[in-house]
């Protein structure tokens, strides 16, 4: 039994003339936890949202939990129907660099506010699902406070419980600790780290070279648009068999090492 929660095809994503993601493909299978590094502008960012139907593709498909969630506008044969890519996005959770909490709601109500209008739940029901993952990422007293009164690691944790709040299948970070300051980044790193533990099937990108080696069961690495190399965190940091991966990181190291 195939158990790829995520299959991408042959994916060409273009701005007019200029092509973000080159050819892509890539499986990930249920419960594996796949990094994305690169550089700035290599098409990490956009993967992550043509995933999620935010953004749509010119060729090739995207495959989630066996369902068609993406067809590039320029093959042949029908898209999915709005239905099915409504039934889609609700198995995606996704974290954006910014937190994007609604500032007029208090921390339980911006975790409440899609599972109900969306899902349908109950106020208690919903109400009790937030307490719950407040708990799971430490905000547990923070229910009832507007966002304004969190620091930026609360906040991006409460945007991840959000997220979490959905039941979805399949988690997505786009670069959440970048905007942070650096004695908050641990934090939200920790809530990931667990949620990984826990089997989530995740997505990441990130220049967090620390959090790659540790909880990722591959780490892909992507340039000019392209899936230039994919393999164990062991292998890509220490052996990698591609030149422009070991160029990377020999640059992202040395930068490390004069900010130290």
């Amino acid at each position: 039994m195939d158990d790829s929660l995520i299959v991408i095809d042959n994916l060409v994503k273009r701005y007019g003339d200029h092509t973000i993601l080159d050819n892509i493909n890539l499986e990930v299978k249920t419960g594996q936890a796949l990094v994305v590094i690169g550089p700035s502008g290599s098409g990490k960012s956009t993967l992550l949202r043509c995933i999620a139907a935010l953004e749509p593709i010119q060729r090739g498909s995207i495959r989630i939990d066996g369902k068609l969630a993406a067809k590039g506008v320029e093959n042949a044969g029908a898209q999915p129907d709005a239905a099915s890519l409504r039934d889609l996005r609700q198995r995606i959770g996704m974290v954006f660099q910014q937190f994007n909490l609604f500032p007029h709601l208090t921390v339980l109500e911006n975790i409440t506010l899609a599972p109900r209008r969306v899902r349908g739940m109950k106020r208690d029901e919903a109400d009790a699902l937030a307490t719950e993952l407040l708990r799971t990422v430490g905000l547990e007293e923070k229910r009832d406070v507007h966002p304004e009164r969190l620091s930026g690691g609360q906040q991006q944790r409460a945007a991840i419980a959000r997220a979490l709040a959905m039941r979805p299948k399949i988690m997505l970070f786009d670069e959440v600790t970048s905007a942070l300051d650096p004695e908050l980044v641990g934090e939200v790193l920790r809530t990931m780290r667990q949620l990984a533990e826990q089997g989530m099937t995740m997505l990441v990108v990130t220049h967090e070279m620390g959090f790659a080696r540790d909880v990722a069961d591959d780490v892909i690495f992507m340039d000019q648009g392209k899936i230039v190399e994919r393999a164990s965190p062991d292998v890509i940091f220490e052996n990698p068999t591609e030149a422009r991966t070991r160029a990377f990181l020999e640059r992202l190291l040395d930068r490390e090492g004069r900010r130290n």
